[in-house]
């Protein structure tokens, strides 16, 4: 007889607080779901950093060697061995072949 009315109380309290009973599940579940969610999100992000340090590393390296590059002072002209064969041919008294 106690039995019975321990149960019949449980269904009742159950019945009337069905919706809150309902509504806390869906939170506590949101809540896993969510975390689970921040997880996968936050394991795709490392990822992502540990793919872009190799890159971004590239880039340094390679802006800083465009910056050596045009810092090294021009010593040699294209043109430097035609002049020099002109001015030969002028001190030596020859014509010009052009």
């Amino acid at each position: 007889m106690e039995k019975d009315n321990k149960n019949f109380r449980a269904s009742m309290l159950k019945k009337r607080y069905a919706n809150v009973i309902l509504k806390s599940q869906q939170e506590i579940l949101g809540k896993a779901f969510y975390g689970e969610k921040m997880k996968k999100k936050a394991k795709l992000c490392g990822k992502q950093l540990q793919e872009e340090k190799p890159k971004s590393q590239l880039e340094r390296d390679r802006k800083a060697s465009r910056i050596a590059i045009e810092s090294i002072k021009r010593t040699v002209h294209f043109d430097d061995a035609l002049q020099a064969e002109r001015e030969f041919l002028s001190i030596i008294g020859a014509t010009n072949i052009w």
